[in-house]
């Protein structure tokens, strides 16, 4: 103990020894030596003299995690599952099995299973759950341990045992280790006959080159091509250079697309765009949600800040932050928040405050002008130039969604269903199925205004109400829930479309699906109009 305490010393020490050699502002120096000092000193008396034995690393671990969330949401320690990430992004490949997997109701679940892989081959379907993997029970476990699984050489296998929703017995098979080639992007295609449309799902090395072929393809196979929608909702981001490299294909060579400034002007960094566009004229409309952050922002500020088209959808998530990946001892890296993006006109996009923000009341709103002159502001990320909402939307269908019950409910349905017809659709059959599906769901969410009676009864009780009005909240709660799934019959349509388009995509290749796609997503087919109309144009128009 004493051998580690004098080795974190020196390090503090040698520290030091680095910032004075770099800064030579002495009243620096001096705070931070005190700085380390007192960190030094916390550490050596908690880990000697502390009332029960305390763990070194994971003392400095969690130390390290609380200084980092001060700054901003970003910054952080990463371990192998976060070089994991930049691999992906870097090489657009991994190693694994060919299936996404998330936590629902507490257990590893299929999410998403790739064509051609591993999980596919052996039948894995969404919805099904991990129990065992080789002679390890992971049901309940995070999806990490399914990632220090498929880590590992090319060919190497391990043994999985799965729970199907709507089978009693459990399903055991063999999955091989590969190389998961990823796209960035999602679904591509024709709306109409001259609107194309590319969804970007995220920003690697690659995006560039398919999205420029996706191009090349509308042009050579659809000669009435001449209007695109380039979709980035739900796309958090990735590599800033490729987000550069995608305004590229639309942008006037050597315009700027965005600006990195860092905390010293030395660090300003000023990217343009580098090739003679693409599509340099093609009427474009970008579509952003809330989702929408970082590279996706950039993307979406600079095609606005250079009215070259037209943002569509709701306001982004407000990412303007760029963070530098460096190594620390071990295997872990530090992903540190090293400058913010600004937007051509000058705007930075980031919604919350950093640590300097919180403490100089900074982020305060301003307003910029777009090449055109359009007023524009900064701070709250990126705001549409008209927002779009899909009138099917309603607070139940998004509760349902997000609480994966609709995805439960499918995966249990679609259970003994071997095939569906391609004309298939959802019926009033499906729908009761539904309701009564979610009537035995004991844990049932409820939106608003209901969600103000979760658990009323037993914060009742616990403030020493008595157990009849205790009763009382709960009779409420139980017929509030009884009306919410009544309510499901005002939102038929909704609910039918949403439940049609869940279960044709377990049956369907990607290719199947995208005209069912684009004929439900009430934002494409309302941009694909705009696009077409005068509307465009008075949009990019200054006001």
């Amino acid at each position: 103990m004493k051998k580690l305490i004098l080795i974190f010393i020196a390090i503090l020490s040698i520290t030091a020894g680095a910032i004075a050699f770099k800064f030579s502002d002495q009243d620096l120096f001096l705070r931070i030596t005190n700085a380390l000092e007192l960190f030094g000193s916390v550490f050596r008396e908690v880990t000697l003299h502390y009332v029960d034995p305390v763990d070194p690393m994971g003392f400095v671990n969690d130390g390290t995690k609380a200084m980092l969330s001060s700054l901003d949401p970003y910054s952080e320690i990463l371990d192998d599952s976060g070089e994991d990430d930049m691999e992906l992004l870097s090489t657009n490949s991994y190693t694994g099995f060919g299936m996404v997997i998330g936590v629902i109701d507490d257990m590893l679940t299929v999410m998403e299973v790739y064509p051609g892989y591993s999980a596919e081959k052996n039948g894995l379907k969404p919805g099904d759950r991990i129990c065992y993997v080789d002679t390890l029970f992971v049901l309940h476990d995070t999806t990490n341990i399914i990632r220090s699984f498929s880590r590992g050489s090319v060919g190497g296998s391990v043994k999985v045992a799965l729970l199907r929703p709507g089978k009693s017995d459990t399903i055991r098979v063999t999955l091989t280790r590969e190389i998961i080639r990823v796209k960035s992007l999602g679904i591509t295609g024709m709306v109409n006959d001259s609107i194309g449309y590319i969804s970007i799902e995220r920003f690697s090395s690659g995006t560039k080159d398919e999205v420029k072929r996706t191009l090349a393809l509308f042009r050579r196979e659809h000669p009435a091509f001449s209007g695109l929608i380039l979709d980035l909702r739900g796309n958090p981001g990735g590599l800033l250079e490729s987000a550069v490299d995608i305004c590229d294909l639309f942008v006037p060579m050597k315009s700027t697309v965005v600006v990195t400034k860092g905390r010293s002007t030395e660090e300003e960094r000023v990217y343009l765009s580098q090739y003679n566009p693409q599509e340099p004229n093609i009427p474009l409309a970008i579509l952003i949600d809330g989702e929408s952050a970082s590279a996706s922002e950039v993307v979406a500020g600079a095609i606005q800040d250079l009215d070259r088209g037209i943002i569509l959808g709701s306001r982004s998530f407000g990412k303007g932050l760029v963070q530098t990946v460096m190594s620390l001892p071990g295997s872990k890296s530090l992903k540190l928040t090293t400058a913010r993006y600004y937007t051509p006109s000058g705007r930075c996009i980031q919604k919350l405050p950093t640590y300097s923000e919180s403490i100089d009341n900074e982020g305060k709103e301003v307003q910029f002008k777009t090449a055109n002159g359009r007023p524009v502001t900064s701070r709250h990320g990126i705001a549409p130039d008209t927002v779009l909402e899909s009138p099917y939307n309603s607070q139940l269908l998004t509760m349902l969604d997000e609480e994966q019950l609709l995805f439960r409910f499918v995966s249990e349905y679609c259970a003994n269903i071997d095939t569906l017809s391609k004309d298939w659709k959802a019926s009033e059959k499906e729908l009761k199925k539904l309701q009564q599906w979610l009537g035995k769901q004991d844990d049932l969410p409820l939106p608003e205004p209901y969600a103000l009676l979760e658990k009323s009864d037993s914060i009742a009780l616990k403030n020493g109400y008595s157990s009849a009005y205790a009763k009382q909240l709960r009779d409420i709660r139980n017929s509030s829930k009884k009306d919410m799934l009544k309510g499901l019959n005002a939102m038929k349509a909704q609910i039918l479309r949403k439940l049609t388009l869940l279960m044709q995509a377990r049956y369907r290749d990607t290719k199947e699906m995208i005209p069912l796609l684009f004929n439900n997503d009430y934002l494409v087919q309302k941009t694909a109009i705009i696009l077409k109309s005068k509307q465009y144009n008075s949009l990019l128009s200054p006001r």
